[in-house]
């Protein structure tokens, strides 16, 4: 098979205890400087967790997928380090470069590795081009081991992660349980954050972009190490996957004017002010999409492009899917709608209510529908309980909340009108899975509505 590669090699014997020794040192020491002693716990649990994915992970691409895009990103990787074997100076050329040009010293030794020419041509895009990079740097003191870089890959998304629990516990210390969940123990999004991948990456700068923004405009302190992260965060969202940085942008905007809305005290200036801050913020995010998506390579972001391009992208899935047999159409989906109304709310029932039970045809969907029929339980229970209309209120009346719906939501349309596969939108919404969570499980806390009871036993609290 043509994404076929070896993962495990008998220097894993060796060099994966030493790499999960240097990890759990790093861990250990950002839990001591912790001073919250209920959040600290969560650091250590956390890294268990994530360990067992990434080795998991492993495992079923190896042995279950028979590779995909993480065996051309190792192969990369691979490839940059003979380069740089073979010319120190190729060092440089790595750092130095944001892709693969047909001209560049680098070149050779991806036309001739075990994918022929194909890794060289997935290659020459940036933002396919920024994980091996990444991946390189973690393979130098690992030898190449395939583990060792995705434990090092997935310890970033798991620093990402803390910092966006941090966030949300800042606003609701009462709800760290739940913060917890939805941050560090989704299954689906523990695992595709756990390999060398870009969503892997973009998890991990979702979180410290988050948390270096609070600090600046909220909290007002560690400008130095904020600035540092939000820029960081910000430079891996828009090179590898700029969708995610400009509904980021647009969800914070939001956030950042209702912040402010909070601090007028005068009840009709404050709704006066609302409904000015909240078209502006609609502007600005309508004119820094803009902005953002001018240049070419970027069209297919621009607004009046996304309809198009999610039904140009179904259309592609949708004919890979009837050239198939019945033993390899397991994970392909339609949404069936040509009405734009329509097609808006099946996207977000396909990202967060979907798979169905009855829809779960390979072992790889078996976390996403699990997760689906808990959503799908919590929010016909919401609406039953509060009707429809106390939970939007809520949101709006919460910046926090009203963060999490925008980026959700906005998020959950693009990749489920775009995506028409259930183990390629698993990867693809783990961003906003965290967010949707929390923003549910908020919305129970504030309207006083209490958790089913198998929830009550997922959060270890009594039960009802």
């Amino acid at each position: 098979m043509l994404l076929e590669i070896q993962f495990f090699s008998v220097n894993d014997i060796i060099l994966v205890p030493v790499c999960l020794v240097i990890m759990f040192a790093i861990i250990r020491w950002r839990a001591n400087r912790c001073r919250d002693e209920k959040l600290k716990k969560y650091y250590y649990k956390a890294f268990y967790y994530k360990v067992f994915f990434v080795f998991a992970f492993t495992v079923i691409t190896e042995f279950y997928f028979g590779g995909g895009d993480t065996s051309l990103y190792y192969q990369a990787v691979k490839d940059l380090r003979y380069a740089v074997n073979d010319d120190f100076t190729n060092f440089w050329e790595i750092v130095t470069s944001s892709k693969l040009e047909s001209n560049s010293p680098l070149a050779p030794f991806f036309l001739y590795d075990n994918y022929v020419d194909y890794t060289f041509n997935y290659m020459q895009g940036a933002s396919n081009f920024s994980v091996p990079r990444l991946g390189f740097f973690a393979s130098l003191p690992f030898f190449n081991s395939y583990l060792c870089i995705c434990l090092c890959i997935g310890m970033f998304a798991l620093g990402g992660a803390i910092r966006l629990l941090k966030v949300f516990y800042y606003y609701y210390p009462n709800a760290l349980k739940e913060i917890a969940l939805a941050t560090l123990f989704l299954p689906s999004v523990v695992f595709w954050s756990s390999g060398l991948l870009k969503d892997t990456v973009c998890f991990g700068a979702v979180g410290f972009t988050l948390y270096g923004l609070l600090n600046i405009f909220i909290r007002k302190r560690k400008y130095t190490s904020s600035i540092f992260w939000v820029l960081l965060g910000g430079y891996f969202l828009y090179n590898i996957k700029t969708y995610i940085f400009l509904v980021l942008l647009l969800a914070v905007i939001i956030w950042i004017f209702a912040e402010t809305n909070k601090l007028i005290r005068d009840r009709t200036l404050r709704q006066i002010f609302a409904l000015l801050t909240f078209s502006v913020a609609l502007g600005a995010g309508y004119f820094l999409l803009e902005y953002f998506t001018s240049e070419s390579t970027l069209k297919q972001y621009q607004l009046d492009n996304i309809l198009s391009a999610a039904e140009n992208q179904r259309n592609t899935y949708k004919t890979l899917y009837e050239t198939m047999d019945q033993t390899q159409q397991t994970s392909y989906y339609s949404i069936q709608a040509s009405n734009p109304a329509l097609l808006l709310i099946n996207s977000i029932g396909a990202t967060f209510y979907r798979p169905f039970p009855w829809e779960i045809k390979s072992v790889a969907a078996i976390l996403s529908a699990i997760e689906a029929l808990a959503f799908g339980i919590l929010t016909i229970y919401l609406f039953i309980k509060r009707g429809l209309l106390l939970p939007f209120k809520t949101i709006i009346r919460n910046p926090l909340i009203l963060l999490c719906f925008i980026f959700a939501i906005v998020f959950a349309i693009g990749v489920g009108a775009s995506t028409a596969n259930f183990g390629t939108l698993s990867r693809y919404k783990i961003p906003c899975m965290p967010f949707f969570t929390i923003m549910i499980l908020l919305i129970y806390k504030t309207t006083l509505l209490r958790y089913p009871n198998w929830l009550n036993r997922i959060l270890g609290y009594p039960k009802n």
